[in-house]
């Protein structure tokens, strides 16, 4: 039988850029978050031994997990291999800066259809992200990360659907899932019903809301989302966290963690 502490949803948010990581800390801890998602936006992707030590300090003293969000634009996918093989190669240094700071997990994206005309072209990025993700989770393995492929949402994308993602996870041992409300809805798809798809893969949820037609990262309420039907779902299924805020500034976090508990006390 769970304990009431292991039934307490796990939440957090991403940040907006790597520069803001100190500022978003000291955010998290002021509001004590459970997890904080590193932004995969940044100039300066290269943190400093001084700084991941002031990193590591904070998280510590006040029990904050985290996770790391590698670049979405990543072409880890190509079909240019110079390109892909730096990609590969950038995935890797980002776990190893996971490993010193003591994250986790690591969420990562599956890349562009770069000529999506031809379905054969399309057929080889597939093959391509495969074939990088195997060697990503083993790496990622050998310093106790787990991965997780996010499900994207604009038309160039590979992975947008349940199915789609599950087409690489199936591929791909020990590959998690990283399910983003916001880009199910965007595309018009039922969270409720991808989330129980690939419940069995999921090792991170992002919570925004929108109009089911861009993805807005609004704060719940503010779109169409049936956040009541999904959590409801998430507590059904035995999920508990990590659930990750994708809304910003800082007032919106609060905001949105306000209606998502709301929400979750309720059902």
């Amino acid at each position: 039988m769970l304990k009431i502490d292991e039934t307490k949803p796990k939440v957090g948010f991403i940040g907006g850029t790597r520069e803001d990581i100190l500022d978003d800390l000291d955010f998290a801890t002021k509001n004590k978050f459970d997890y904080y998602e590193i932004s995969s936006e940044g100039v300066n992707y290269s943190l400093k031994p001084k700084f991941i030590k002031q990193i590591q300090k904070i998280i510590k003293e006040n029990n904050i997990s985290l996770i790391l969000h590698i670049p979405y634009f990543l072409p880890i996918a190509s079909l240019i291999p110079e390109i892909s093989n730096a990609a590969l190669k950038f995935v890797k240094k980002e776990i190893l800066l996971a490993s010193k700071l003591g994250a986790k997990k690591i969420t990562i994206h599956s890349s562009d259809k770069e000529v999506p005309r031809i379905k054969t072209a399309i057929e080889k990025n597939i093959k391509m992200l495969i074939k990088n993700l195997k060697e990503v989770v083993i790496f990622g393995e050998k310093y106790g990360i787990k991965i997780g492929l996010e499900n994207s949402w604009t038309p160039e994308r590979i992975c947008k659907t349940a199915e789609e993602l599950l087409s690489i996870t199936n591929f791909v041992k020990g590959l998690g899932v990283i399910f983003d409300t916001g880009h199910a809805n965007a595309i018009g798809l039922d969270c409720v019903k991808y989330f129980k798809k690939v419940r069995n893969r999921v090792i991170n949820v992002h919570i925004h809301d929108n109009n089911g037609k861009y993805d807005q990262h609004n704060v719940i309420g503010e779109g169409n989302i049936n956040f009541k039907a999904l959590l409801k779902e998430c507590k059904n299924s035995k999920y508990y966290g990590p659930f990750i805020l994708e809304v910003f500034p800082h007032k919106n976090v609060l905001k949105c963690r306000e209606r998502f508990l709301n929400i979750w006390n309720q059902i």
